[in-house]
């Protein structure tokens, strides 16, 4: 197993930094996980993830997880309790691989909400793409990376979760004018779209995802002007099937 695949990955970078303006380059990175996230359910014994090779040659991969610290690295897995089998293998050229994912039980997770993981998959390609044929070329490794949801089975699903929210106008004397979420429900609201119209004008803000009974709020940033008055926000929030669904709220920034 690489030891520190994210070391690896910059080392690789600034090599190929030396070789930006030749004037003959490769980039190559086709390996995709089938789906936009994990739903592991707390009855399930297992969850398979389904990678795609869709590139004429064989990759190496690599699969870890963490738990929100986007520069963990696979031997820091241990704090979190799931185990992806195999953890390294070689995907080959139009082929796939299943990676099964299993609960090790290594930590409690409560029972009245979902817990939320990220999964990892490294994708190294190989070096001699060109054969013995002299060119340059510009190889990147790329990580992808997906939620993965635990949903005690109590739970249930989470239906049509964007009309569950409260959305609320909010003003701060340091940081302007905000739209607060509240999520009362046991169900992650993975937010990917946020947008506020007042007086025939719509401003984006930068989604995040709300956790299960709690608040965030999304503060108007850069040259976006302050809101005034009565306005409508969009909230759009990615379901189970990666499908997109939104409402609108009425709001008052007065």
């Amino acid at each position: 197993m690489l030891k520190d695949p994210l070391r690896y990955v910059r080392r690789t970078l600034l090599a190929a930094t030396a070789l930006i303006f030749a004037t003959a380059m490769s980039c190559q990175a086709s390996v995709t996980i089938m789906g936009s996230r994990i739903i592991y359910a707390s009855t399930a014994s297992s969850v398979d993830v389904q990678l795609k090779n869709s590139d004429s040659f064989p990759y190496v991969v690599q699969t870890w997880f963490d738990d929100g610290d986007v520069n963990a690295r696979p031997q820091d897995s241990n704090v979190v309790p799931f185990i992806a089998t195999p953890p390294i293998f070689r995907i080959q050229p139009k082929a796939g691989q299943v990676v099964r994912i299993v609960f090790s039980k290594s930590k409690a997770l409560p029972q009245d909400r979902e817990s939320v993981y990220w999964f990892n998959a490294l994708q190294f390609p190989p070096t001699n793409l060109g054969g013995d044929r002299p060119q340059n070329k510009m190889l990147v490794v790329l990580r992808t990376r997906i939620k993965l949801f635990y949903r005690p089975a109590s739970l249930g699903v989470p239906g049509e979760l964007v009309k569950k929210l409260h959305i609320k106008a909010v003003k701060d004397a340091k940081k302007g004018a905000g739209v607060e979420i509240t999520n009362p429900t046991p169900w992650f609201a993975s937010v990917s779209n946020l947008s506020a119209r007042v007086n025939g004008v719509s401003q984006n803000l930068t989604a995040d995802m709300v956790a299960p009974f709690a608040s965030q709020t999304f503060w108007f940033t850069g040259k976006a002007s302050a809101p005034q008055g009565n306005g409508s926000v969009k909230v759009t929030l990615v379901n189970d099937q990666g499908a997109r669904m939104s409402e609108s709220y009425d709001v008052d920034w007065r």
